[in-house]
């Protein structure tokens, strides 16, 4: 039975009593005063007044249950949309969408920016640990070699192949007396072969030459199609990009590097192009200095041999010699400028990062004074301990397990770690570890940190890392 017929039964039934209550009355009385009142009319009404009055109660009282139910449901529909687009980012679908059915378009709005938020930092995070990977294995291949003209070929074919180019090519800078500086090509790849052929351009001279007349890093997203030809297995096609880096350190211009695509790179890949070339200039710089300096002293000491036993030829070539001796302090002055650059930069470095290399069980071989200063210990006390001195008991220890994991097979870790200080206070750290190889073996690691000193920051980071990793439950 509906909801209005029970409330009109139950208000028939109320209106029953009026009747029979005057009907009791009037048993009482004498039959001739029964029809002589407008109260029989009234009692006999009153089940069909109080039956419509209930009905239309009921009515109105089943409408309002009915919205009510409807706004139940309508909410717990709301909610599972909720529900299904926040668990799709848990579980790292970024390209989940809030549903055009959900009806508050406000918070959806929210959601949406917290999305591509947590999107952006992602993507940071993976182009900050490629740069740092790259960059710590570009700088282990520069230590490797001594030879500049292998050095090049070595440094050619990793650039090309960590930034997925397809050619490449470096020139450097040849200083000939009395007659303009060139650029000779010194080392080239293309899919795996090696190019042989012969290049010199002057400054100034098409783009590679005026990017080392400019200094500035040069990119083509439309090249001509005659200036270069990308060659492979298959035939041979135009790059649909180009990046020309000077090779520069201290505004000193060594060489150009010249990376070609079919693909467009994007900046980060660019910017870590320019660092690897800052790196390398160095390295040129070096070896060019270490080279003139050699042929300097073997000069001198051949004159001196010469000078011994001819003593007028010695008086004779003895400004000559005080030339060279001004020409050699002046390299060494150059030498000193560079090595105060180096240690520039060391500094910043050490100011800004806490650095530490441990051996293969996590025994520390080196400590900056960055680390050194936030843990609040002397290297005496850290150098020969292991690496969980500085442990918070706080972390899990799966997240150690699953770091070793990584890094063992030659992988970069990269997370959000809770340290304890010496006086047992906690710093948060977003901690990068780089295996070192040499020879296809690890002979140590180098960890690079950077303080968090946000605490809410450090732990929104950190939950998120949990999650991402399914260790949630720990932490809970």
């Amino acid at each position: 039975m509906k909801t209005e017929q029970k409330w009109a039964a139950f208000g028939l039934a109320i209106g029953m009593l009026c009747p029979l209550l005057l009907l009791a009355q009037r048993l009482g009385e004498s039959h001739s005063t029964w029809g002589k009142t407008a109260v029989n009319g009234l009692a006999i009404a009153t089940p069909a007044v109080c039956a419509a009055a209930a009905f239309l109660a009921g009515r109105k009282i089943a409408r309002s249950e009915e919205r009510f139910v409807q706004q139940i449901d309508n909410d717990r529909k709301q909610w599972f949309m909720l529900d299904d687009f926040i668990g799709s980012l848990d579980r790292g679908d970024m390209s989940a969408q809030v549903s055009n059915d959900f009806a508050d378009r406000k918070i959806a709005a929210l959601l949406d920016g917290y999305k591509t938020k947590l999107m952006a930092e992602k993507e940071e995070e993976e182009r900050r640990t490629w740069e740092t990977r790259g960059l710590a294995s570009f700088g282990e291949l520069l230590r490797t070699s001594t030879d500049l003209s292998h050095l090049a070929d070595d440094v050619v074919r990793f650039l090309v192949k960590y930034v997925n180019g397809n050619q490449g090519s470096i020139f450097f800078l040849q200083e000939q007396p009395d007659e303009e500086a060139v650029l000779n090509l010194a080392a080239c790849y293309a899919y795996e072969r090696k190019k042989h052929m012969t290049k010199t351009i002057a400054p100034g001279e098409g783009l590679v030459g005026q990017c080392y007349f400019e200094k500035e890093t040069i990119v083509l997203h439309q090249v001509p199609k005659d200036y270069i030809r990308i060659t492979s297995g298959l035939g041979t096609g135009a790059p649909g990009f180009i990046a020309i880096v000077p090779l520069k350190t201290n505004e000193q211009v060594n060489g150009v590097l010249e990376i070609a695509s079919f693909k467009k790179l994007n900046s980060h890949a660019v910017k870590f192009l320019e660092k690897a070339a800052e790196a390398f200039s160095s390295v040129i710089q070096s070896m060019k200095t270490n080279d003139h300096v050699r042929t300097l002293l073997e000069a001198s000491q051949r004159q001196t041999e010469e000078l011994r036993s001819q003593e007028e030829e010695m008086r004779q070539n003895m400004e000559e010699i005080q030339a060279i001796q001004e020409q050699m302090s002046r390299q060494l002055e150059r030498n000193t400028a560079i090595r105060h650059a180096l240690e520039a930069r060391e500094k910043v470095l050490g100011l800004t990062t806490i650095l530490s290399e441990s051996d293969l069980f996590g025994t520390i071989l080196f400590a900056n004074d960055k680390f050194c200063e936030i843990a609040q210990y002397s290297q005496e006390e850290l150098i020969g301990q292991p690496h969980n001195l500085i442990r918070h008991p706080d972390m899990p220890k799966e997240i150690f397990r699953q770091m070793w994991a990584e890094i063992k097979v030659g992988n970069a870790f990269n997370g959000i770690i809770k340290n304890r200080k010496k006086d047992g206070t906690h710093y948060w750290v977003d901690s990068t570890i780089v295996p070192v190889i040499e020879d296809g073996k690890i002979v140590k690691y180098i960890g690079a940190r950077y303080h968090i000193k946000d605490d809410d920051v450090a732990e929104k980071l950190f939950f998120r890392q949990m999650r991402r990793m399914g260790l949630l439950d720990l932490v809970r």
